[in-house]
């Protein structure tokens, strides 16, 4: 599988449903090569955000740029490869249902590769799902297990091509502690790979130990994106409102800052 980098970059975009701007007028550029977590109080357009940056969804308003090219000007064969090194992962994790869970694993290897024999497939999934510590039977259908083993075969199955890009909305979504400290190994591991990936989280250990990078998303706009230590220094009570539910219980945060950041917190 190739070793590809994308430059993604979002140009005024709008996302409309309904007569009301889910997001509006963003402009963001991915820094590659790092992980970005993206934080913000429910309802403000954040998985939304990250599904436009996938092109999963398309801007009303606006431009999705990929590799310095219009979204919109991209042949299908190039928009086929950038979903093939995209990895996503999704909040509700989005099986197929009428599918058994080795189906949907494969289902993306079968797409992009074409020619990879079964037994290639099966050592790809095989692989993944030993590093994840998943041992359940998977001629089961997604109905059949719980909503925790869902999320894990929906990151397997994200996993599988390995993705030049990681997007994972809600990583710590129903999982019990020991399937969530899988997760955060893995990502761990894939961090130290330089692998670009960009997540929504509410956890606080997945937002300290591997994020380089923060996008604050406030009333479905960027408010403030910045390097980590950058963006939970800032005095703005914005920011400190949206960042304070985290930070209250990182375990491992310098006292210093931790103090910094709950000083005045209930302004």
């Amino acid at each position: 599988m190739p070793d590809i980098s994308y430059s993604i970059e979002l140009k005024n975009i709008s996302i409309i449903r309904n007569s009301i701007k889910i997001l509006d007028d963003i402009s963001f550029k991915v820094p590659e090569g790092i992980t970005t977590v993206i934080l913000g109080p429910l309802g403000c357009g954040k998985s939304t955000f990250l599904k436009t940056l996938a092109s999963i969804y398309l801007p009303e308003e606006g431009k999705l740029i990929i590799n310095n090219k219009p979204y919109n000007s991209i042949s299908s064969e190039k928009i086929k490869q950038f979903r093939r090194d995209t990895g996503f992962v999704f909040q509700d994790s989005a099986l197929w249902s009428n599918k058994s869970l080795y189906q949907n694993l494969e289902l993306p290897l079968i797409y992009h590769y074409p020619h990879m024999t079964s037994d290639e497939i099966s050592q790809i999934i095989r692989r993944i799902l030993d590093s994840l510590g998943f041992d359940d039977n998977l001629n089961k259908r997604p109905y059949d297990i719980s909503s925790g083993n869902r999320k894990l075969i929906s990151f397997a199955r994200a996993l599988v091509t390995d993705p030049a890009l990681l997007m994972i909305d809600g990583p710590e979504s129903s999982l019990d502690f020991s399937s969530l400290e899988k997760i955060r190994k893995i990502l761990k591991e894939l961090k130290e790979k330089n692998k670009t990936m960009l997540i929504c989280t509410y956890d606080e250990t997945i937002t300290s130990m591997l994020a380089d990078y923060l996008v604050i998303l406030y009333r479905n706009r960027i408010y403030s994106h910045g390097p980590y230590r950058d963006i939970i220094r800032s005095g703005d009570p914005v920011i400190k409102k949206v960042l304070s539910h985290v930070l209250d219980r990182i375990s491992n945060f310098d006292d210093d800052l931790l103090n910094l950041m709950n000083q005045d917190k209930s302004d």
